[in-house]
């Protein structure tokens, strides 16, 4: 999957105007939201260090995702959980 992915993003110059991903990039991670009584350290987080790897070299206009169940925003990422967002030429 991670080579497909990548060979996509290869293929339009690492440039794209949305990300849709059920994760975040690990630098992203909104800790405030981690549930009680699980322990951090034991959860992989192999796809969010990955993710963070994309971040860093694509260039896009807005990042949604809702692993995490809260609505928050960070720069261009946006968490969704009980909200929507209209896409159009405004993103």
């Amino acid at each position: 999957m991670r080579s497909r992915v990548e060979a996509q993003l290869e293929r339009l110059g690492w440039q794209v105007d949305i990300v849709l991903s059920h994760t975040c990039p690990l630098r992203y991670e909104p800790r405030e939201a981690f549930l009680d009584g699980i322990d951090q350290a034991k959860v992989d987080k192999s796809t969010e260090l990955w993710l963070d790897e994309i971040e860093a070299r694509l260039q896009y206009r807005r990042w949604y995702c809702g692993h995490h169940h809260t609505t928050k925003r960070i720069d261009r990422l946006q968490f969704m959980y009980k909200d929507y967002d209209m896409l159009g030429n405004g993103y």
